[in-house]
């Protein structure tokens, strides 16, 4: 038996919150599926969570390269991200189990109690702006911390609101993360996701892994993660 995973945690941008509104989970480009899933052919999935098949009769999951600086992805996921209320840092799992007899694909989900940020440039953006509310001070939020395995003060300070880009449509609350009064955000890198785990009670501050990819079979087990 061979059995062949992808986990991919789920940004903003994939569950549709973007200017596009589309929802997929975006495929890096140092990932590839292709000897795993058969492109622009609507996938017969089966979802552990609730027991679901879905099939190209009633969903349209495929695995496509969208052209565009070729990109990849598995679009057609937001019937199943409404039915799962996927939020930002939630974990998808696309798993690929082959036989003698041939092969089945499956979903998992899970939910994450997480709290996102994702660098801009000399800022960050809260993505789960509602889990941060007890922590909260005026504009600013205080919380503590296990950062690089110390325990210490996160200060989440306001900056005003910027521009993702000239071009975007709107302003986006800025802010700064220091701890002893200095900004850690020079410690990652731009569009990196820093995550918290706000279900931990030591609550770990650390960049976020996006993804993992796994392979099992009968004579050996590797895996790739970031």
């Amino acid at each position: 038996m061979k059995i062949e995973s992808f986990m991919k945690r789920l940004n903003a941008t994939e569950l549709g919150e973007g200017t596009a509104n589309d929802t997929y989970i975006a495929i890096p480009r140092d990932v590839d599926l292709s000897c795993i899933l058969e492109n622009q052919q609507a996938m017969t999935i089966f979802d552990r969570v609730e027991g679901v098949l879905y099939t190209p009769e009633n969903s349209n999951i495929k695995y496509v390269q969208t052209g565009q600086n070729n990109q990849e992805r598995i679009s057609g996921l937001g019937q199943y991200f409404r039915r799962m209320n996927a939020n930002v840092g939630d974990e998808i799992l696309i798993e690929k189990v082959e036989d003698g007899n041939g092969y089945a694909l499956y979903l998992d989900f899970s939910h994450r109690d997480v709290i996102v940020f994702q660098k801009n440039k000399d800022w960050v953006e809260i993505l789960t702006p509602g889990r941060m509310e007890p922590y909260r001070m005026d504009m600013d939020y205080f919380l503590d911390v296990i950062y690089r395995d110390k325990r210490v003060r996160l200060y989440v300070k306001y900056l005003g609101q910027k521009r993702k880009k000239k071009t975007s449509p709107a302003d986006t609350a800025a802010y700064d993360l220091l701890i002893d009064d200095k900004s850690i955000l020079p410690d990652y890198e731009y569009l990196d996701y820093i995550e918290i785990n706000n279900g931990d009670e030591e609550k770990r501050l650390a960049r976020m892994k996006t993804y993992m990819l796994l392979s099992i079979d009968t004579m050996s087990a590797g895996g790739d993660e970031k």
